[in-house]
């Protein structure tokens, strides 16, 4: 499909049409030039299931042997995030911070779309950071996890880091480690232990 606009459209732009700003080169003899275009109409629906994807040569974490926690930094799409945090509450994982964040990646500021429309402030796309840390041995279950919840199969899905924690410190009660990871005393605890009571 090729979109025809006449020589004379071209010149009411503040620069005159020249060699260098054309696309392709000029020909004397057609009053009219054609710029092609290659944008395909995209129809895009979320009831298709995508197939699963894993992430690649996962590595293996017995090589880190004073590493005993990994944060895990996903940036998402914000609509995306309530999958991701069920997803995860569903895991057991219950220790999760969100911040709202901005930047471009593969996707250079592009538009966005949601809910079928597409939109662009400016060259920075709004995203989600969410940060989890959890033990050596939950770091696959939980990348697993953000992928499969977050992934619609278009750009712009995000990233997930890794990054090693020497240390945990629970600020309430000065624990270190294992015990100031582990999730206790918040509400899921107290209504157990009452239950069981």
């Amino acid at each position: 499909m090729a979109v025809i606009v006449p020589t004379t459209a071209l010149s009411s732009f503040n620069a005159p049409p020249t060699e260098s700003l054309l696309p392709f080169p000029k020909q004397k003899s057609l009053p009219f030039r054609a710029f092609p275009t290659n944008r395909k109409i995209k129809v895009s629906s979320f009831t298709s299931v995508l197939p699963a994807i894993r992430a690649q040569s996962s590595p293996d974490y017995s090589l880190d042997l004073d590493v005993k926690f990994y944060k895990v930094e996903a940036i998402l799409r914000p609509w995306r995030v309530p999958h991701v945090s069920s997803g995860l509450l569903k895991m057991g994982i219950r220790g999760v911070t969100v911040s709202d964040v901005r930047g471009f990646g593969a996707q250079g500021g592009s538009t966005e779309r949601h809910g079928g429309s597409e939109f662009s402030e400016d060259k920075f796309v709004a995203k989600v950071k969410m940060e989890v840390v959890v033990s050596k041995d939950q770091v696959e279950a939980v990348i697993e996890k953000i992928i499969e919840e977050a992934r619609t199969g278009e750009i712009g899905d995000g990233k997930i880091f890794l990054i090693p924690v020497s240390d945990i410190i629970r600020v309430r009660t000065g624990e270190r480690g294992e015990k100031a990871e582990r999730m206790t005393g918040g509400r899921s605890d107290m209504s157990s232990s009452a239950s069981s009571n």
